[in-house]
């Protein structure tokens, strides 16, 4: 019995020490960055440039498709954090000293300008997350029917007292 016991106990300490946290974390969704690369004069598009993200956290890169004749690129299925980003374009390569936030289920956009011998200008940035659930999505949710429940629920013991109805259980 004894050992049993010291089994057990032993065997609870280990599983205490395990990871749970991230065991039981759910996965990261994935976001999206795009944007523009243009030259100094920040209005002629660069051909061919290659934008790339590094995660601060995990230092896993993307690389986004070689930029097209408006200079847009584009990097689907970014997992949701901090990055740093490079630009290895034709007329040399640039890295950014400040981090990008991607968000799960967003577009990241921005847009930047190549000065030689600098850092790249950044000309535009934003998010444009995907639609919200609204308010339908939310009365169809356990939440939203204990909600609607809770005040139908108010509503007729409000009326019973405002017609001042008698109890129908006698005492």
């Amino acid at each position: 019995m004894k050992k049993m016991l010291a089994l057990f106990l032993s065997g609870a300490f280990v599983l205490m020490t395990l990871p749970v946290a991230q065991m039981a974390a759910a996965p990261r969704g994935s976001g999206a960055l795009v944007g523009h690369i243009y030259n100094e004069d920040m209005r002629t598009p660069v051909r061919n440039a290659v934008v790339k993200l590094r995660n601060i956290e995990t230092l896993k890169e993307y690389a986004s498709e070689p930029t097209d004749t408006e200079g847009m690129y584009r990097i689907p299925g970014v997992e949701e954090g901090r990055y740093v980003m490079g630009v290895l374009a034709p007329n040399g390569s640039y890295n950014f000293h400040y981090s990008i936030l991607i968000k799960s289920d967003a577009l990241a956009k921005l847009s930047v300008a190549m000065k030689a011998g600098e850092t790249p200008v950044m000309l535009q940035s934003g998010f444009a997350e995907k639609k919200k659930a609204g308010l339908l999505e939310f009365f169809k949710s356990p939440a939203g029917i204990v909600t609607l429940l809770s005040v139908v629920e108010a509503t007729l013991f409000a009326i019973v007292l405002i017609e001042n109805e008698p109890s129908p259980i006698i005492d």
